[in-house]
């Protein structure tokens, strides 16, 4: 049986906040601070089932998942079907408290429903572009279902979030203290580039250089 289960959120602005973090101040030189993710959260789930489904079957789901971060209670589960479920992370509330603490935030690109480059896209205003060269790894579970789908890194890096759930863009001299308070309150986060005058996002990556226009 399949189903499809839909919902929306609605939110208030941040009282520190005039309008939202579309964008629209991000100006080159600025950085880039990354939130990592630890699951595929609505990225490319078409392309996971249709990849597990080829291989395993109708009952892709059951089949075991041998990775090596596979823990009898991890959230990486013992099956396929688990590693798929494991719970979105939620970035709103460190989020609030880096504004709450007075630092400044100019873009938020939530790394869902697509990959990095098409999500961070819609906040790159006024032909700047982004250099990316300290994301996240992927998530071993994302990384060894690109090898069995057979998925070109750079594909990968569009349809998957690899390990990267958020990205924030603040001024670079506080950069490490937007990803400090993000370490307070939980999250793993990290400096992870900046922001060009050169539009265009590249990234450096394990699978080397990519490049999106």
């Amino acid at each position: 049986m399949n189903f499809n289960w839909c919902s929306t959120a609605i939110g208030s602005l941040h009282p520190s906040l005039e309008r939202p973090l579309s964008g629209a101040g991000v100006q080159a030189g600025m950085a880039v601070v990354a939130l990592r993710s630890p699951s595929f959260r609505s990225n490319g789930f078409s392309l996971a089932r249709r990849t597990l489904q080829n291989l395993f079957g109708d009952n892709w789901h059951s089949a075991p998942y041998d990775g090596a971060d596979a823990t009898p209670h991890g959230s990486a589960g013992h099956t396929w079907g688990e590693v798929l479920l494991t719970p979105s992370l939620i970035y709103s509330p460190g989020v609030a408290r880096v504004l709450d603490a007075g630092l400044p935030l100019y873009a938020a690109a939530h790394i869902t429903g697509g990959g990095i480059a098409d999500n961070f896209k819609r906040v790159l205003k006024n032909g700047v572009g982004a250099e990316l060269t300290n994301l996240f790894e992927p998530l071993p579970a994302m990384q060894k279902l690109t090898e069995l789908a057979g998925i070109t890194p750079a594909d990968a890096y569009l349809y998957w979030n690899m390990g990267n759930g958020m990205l924030l863009v603040t001024d670079e001299a506080q950069a490490e203290a937007v990803a400090e308070s993000l370490r307070g309150n939980g999250y793993d986060a990290q400096v992870a580039g900046r922001i060009t005058e050169q539009s265009g996002i590249r990234l450096t990556v394990g699978a080397g250089e990519l490049s999106y226009e």
